[in-house]
């Protein structure tokens, strides 16, 4: 009897609109890889780098924002998830369709730390307290751009052998820290970070196994 295996992990893959975006879903990809040495997320500062940022910021202000940042539409490159992944162990060839509703866009993420709040009201998603208007007008605007098509696979997976589904994709992070002043009296203070997709796509792996 033969012995085949087949183990399916199967997430639907679909982005339709700014609304299916939860605050900060980039932190759940499986990877993220900057292009720039020493890069890192805001889930990766340290106590130094907050105290680093901080002293950059300016003095008090009577009313509003104090902000600086770390990175600026800094790429990275990331692995989103595995979508299947098909183990043959036997001796005759496993024949699979698969079929993609394929999406692409461009649209904005956020996360935040300390006491900066987000603000997930609206379709734009942002941070409360009107720290947005603060920040570069270049990672707060939110614009979509769809493509949609059916992607349709017929592959044969080899005996002995392993294929995975995946997708990565490519971004922009920006992040940096901020405090908000109330009658010269520091209210709230955190780091913010704004992650922008722009691309999405499928990678289809085939690899002997040992």
């Amino acid at each position: 009897m033969k012995k085949i295996m087949i183990c399916v992990i199967l997430m639907i893959f679909w982005v339709s609109s700014s609304n299916t975006i939860s605050a900060g879903e980039y932190l759940t990809y499986e990877d993220i890889a900057f292009e720039k040495r020493n890069a890192k997320l805001l889930r990766d500062f340290s106590t130094y780098d907050y105290n680093r940022l901080y002293s950059q910021l300016s003095g008090r202000r009577f009313f509003g924002w104090r902000t600086v940042e770390n990175l600026s539409n800094e790429p990275v490159s990331f692995k989103k998830e595995t979508l299947y992944v098909i183990v043959n162990e036997g001796q005759t060839p496993i024949r699979q369709n698969f079929t993609f509703k394929q999406s692409q866009q461009t649209t904005r993420q956020v996360s935040a730390s300390g006491s900066i709040g987000l603000d997930l009201s609206g379709e734009i998603r942002g941070f409360n307290a009107g720290l947005d208007s603060q920040l570069n007008t270049s990672i707060t605007s939110e614009r979509s751009t769809m493509i949609e098509e059916n992607v349709d696979i017929h592959i044969q997976v080899d005996p002995m052998t392993e294929l995975r589904v995946e997708i990565y994709g490519e971004g922009l992070i920006s992040n940096g820290v901020g405090k908000q002043y109330r009658f010269f009296r520091n209210t709230r203070s955190g780091g913010w970070e704004v992650f922008l997709l722009q691309t999405e796509y499928y990678s289809i792996i085939k690899e002997a196994m040992e």
